[in-house]
C-alpha cells in the first residue's frame, strides 16, 4: 500500500498550486495538458511495482495442503478471482483519486478522452503483469519478480522511440501510438483471456513440491 501512498502523494504534489482562479482558467488548457501528462508518467511507472508488490508472494507454501481438500482447481481459480479484484479496487483507487482530487484542488482540470483511454488502457496492462506474475514468479523465484515491472518499463520507454509492431504484438503494453488503434483494446482483451487460459492450464498440472 505504501506505492499507492506514493501515487496519491505525488498527485497531491505536482496539484498544489497558489496561482490564482483567474490564472488557471486562463491557461486552462496548458494546466490541463501538464497535469494529464506529468501524472500519466507517474502512474505507468509505478503502479507496475505495485502489482508485483501485490502478487508476488501469490505461490505460498500454505495455499498446498487446501488442494487436498477442496480440489487444485477450486483453489487456483478462485485465487485468480481474488487477485483480479484486488487488482481492479486498486486500479479503481487510482483511477478515483486521478479525477478526485484535481477537481476538489484546481479550477481548470478536464478529464479528456485521451486520459479515459490511458486509464482503460493501464488497468488492461496491469491484468497482463498479473497474469506473467502468476505465470512466472513462484515462491523459489520471488527475488526475480522485480524484473517484471523493470521489463515492462524499458518496453514502454522502447515504444516512445520505435513503432514496433512485432513487438507489441508479443507485449501489448501501452504505447501512445499503438493504443489509438480500434482494435486495440480487442487485442489486449484477447491477450489477457489467452494469458489467462495458459496461465491456469500450467498451474493446474504443476507438480507440487
Amino acid at each position: 500500500m505504501l506505492s499507492l501512498l506514493v501515487i496519491v502523494l505525488l498527485m497531491t504534489f505536482f496539484l498544489y498550486t497558489d496561482e490564482k482562479i483567474s490564472l488557471q482558467l486562463l491557461y486552462q488548457k496548458d494546466n490541463n495538458i501538464y497535469y494529464h501528462l506529468m501524472m500519466g508518467k507517474i502512474v505507468s511507472f509505478l503502479m507496475p511495482f505495485l502489482v508485483t508488490i501485490l502478487l508476488m508472494d501469490h505461490d505460498q507454501p500454505y495455499l498446498k495442503p487446501l488442494f487436498s481438500y477442496f480440489g487444485r482447481s477450486f483453489v487456483l481459480i478462485h485465487k485468480m478471482i481474488l487477485y483480479f479484484l484486488i487488482i481492479t479496487w486498486i486500479y479503481g483507487v487510482i483511477i478515483l483519486f486521478y479525477h478526485l482530487l484535481p477537481s476538489l484542488m484546481t479550477h481548470y482540470y478536464i478529464l479528456n478522452n485521451q486520459a479515459i483511454h490511458f486509464l482503460i488502457h493501464i488497468y488492461l496492462d496491469g491484468l497482463i503483469l498479473s497474469i506473467f506474475i502468476l505465470l512466472l514468479i513462484k515462491e523459489r523465484y520471488k527475488a526475480f519478480a522485480i524484473l517484471i515491472p523493470l521489463f515492462y518499463t524499458l518496453i514502454g520507454w522502447l515504444y516512445e522511440d520505435y513503432q514496433i509492431p512485432f513487438i507489441y504484438y508479443l507485449f501489448p503494453v501501452y504505447s501512445s501510438f499503438f493504443s489509438g488503434f480500434t482494435l486495440a483494446y480487442l487485442y489486449k482483451l484477447c491477450y489477457i483471456l489467452l494469458g489467462l487460459a495458459i496461465t491456469a492450464k500450467l498451474m493446474l498440472h504443476e507438480e507440487i513440491k
